[in-house]
């Protein structure tokens, strides 16, 4: 399976998350992307766990009711999978032809996925020459056969067609790039031999999973799925008010004021630690071109003061992104307030909606 197919026909993306089912369609304008439908529907707990479909039942219905309130037509969909479902190495290997390496990709990939062969799909993506000038930097994928399959079998049982699986750390790439005038451009601390290159991290704070990007310019250099995401705030919630994790999670999304000072302080310290283990990472192979700026997205990072919370403990200039502020949404469709509070949290079903339009 192509796991980076392009697709020409109209896509609409199917985000398929452990805490709801996120649809996105676009069109395209002379000046840009229109939104076309959208919809939000949440998901039961326990429904989805780590990946693996649970209630299979409840999402198909949920998927339903999603493209219902949607009220789009289109049957062609992309979907995207990411955690522990995935493995994504970057790897250097003597220079070819994206032909021959595609002949001998699995001898590649078999010398750094810890699994059979059979039990994966597997794909690759040429970065470009390495630093050496003669090998070349390819990003290998492979994804667990089962969990794709079980998120197919439950798109085609709400009478929908898979025509494209993305990983979500390249969605999240594919619709920054829209957005690109509020990404590029040094930093305020950027060193001025570094000022020619605009090195960045999207993070994309979901309720499981955090999908770390970080870019040199436009390509990607680095990428990292980690377990870790909201519903850690949630649990803290939940442990030190002594409520479900139901009532917690509401208290999060609408009584956040009356959360316990210490919960708050719990997240914010293992998320400041989560992102700085990846920038350790990350720092092994390009500790002489440091992150300069991180833009935080996903559900997460609707969590009030995360932005200032992040800057502050990690030392780095730190933004919210909203994908929607360069997408026209007709007014008489779509409600602006409700975009501006819903965008952060849409970055990977409309990263995958691009995919219509990859030539």
């Amino acid at each position: 399976m192509n796991l980076f197919s392009r697709n020409s026909d109209a896509l609409m993306a199917v985000d398929i998350s452990s805490a709801s089912i996120k649809l996105v369609e676009l069109g395209k304008t002379r000046g840009g992307y229109q939104l076309k439908s959208m919809a939000v529907a949440p998901l039961p707990r326990d429904v989805i766990v780590e990946n693996e479909i649970i209630d299979s039942t409840t999402v198909v219905q949920t998927l339903k009711d999603a493209v219902e309130i949607s009220g789009s037509s289109t049957k062609n969909v992309a979907f995207a999978v990411s955690g522990n479902a995935l493995i994504i190495k970057t790897v250097t290997i003597p220079m070819m032809s994206e032909l021959e390496l595609e002949a001998q990709i699995e001898f590649e990939a078999d010398q750094h996925v810890p699994y059979d062969m059979e039990d994966v799909y597997l794909d690759f993506q040429i970065l470009g020459p390495s630093e050496d000038g003669v090998d070349m930097d390819v990003v290998l994928v492979a994804c667990k056969r089962d969990v794709i399959e079980a998120y197919q079998q439950v798109i085609q049982e709400a009478g929908l067609i898979v025509k494209c699986v993305d990983c979500a750390g390249f969605t999240i790439e594919n619709a920054a790039g829209i957005l690109a005038d509020e990404r590029h451009g040094p930093s305020a601390d950027a060193d001025a031999e570094q000022a020619d290159v605009c090195v960045h991290a999207l993070a994309n704070i979901g309720a499981n999973f955090i999908n770390v990007n970080i870019m040199h310019d436009d390509n990607m250099a680095f990428v990292r799925d980690q377990f870790f995401g909201g519903n850690q705030l949630t649990q803290e919630i939940q442990e030190m008010h002594g409520v479900s994790f139901q009532v917690a999670e509401q208290m999060k999304l609408e009584n956040f004021s009356g959360v316990d000072a210490t919960a708050v302080e719990n997240y914010f310290s293992a998320l400041a630690d989560e992102l700085i283990r990846t920038l350790d990472f990350y720092a092994v192979k390009h500790a002489d071109i440091p992150v300069q700026k991180i833009f935080l997205s996903g559900g997460g990072a609707l969590v009030p003061g995360v932005v200032e919370q992040v800057e502050q403990r990690l030392g780095i200039e730190t933004k919210l992104l909203n994908p929607f502020s360069k997408i026209k949404a007709p007014a008489k469709k779509f409600d602006a307030d409700y975009l501006q509070r819903v965008g952060p949290m849409m970055m990977v079903p409309v990263g995958l909606a691009l995919r219509s339009f990859d030539q």
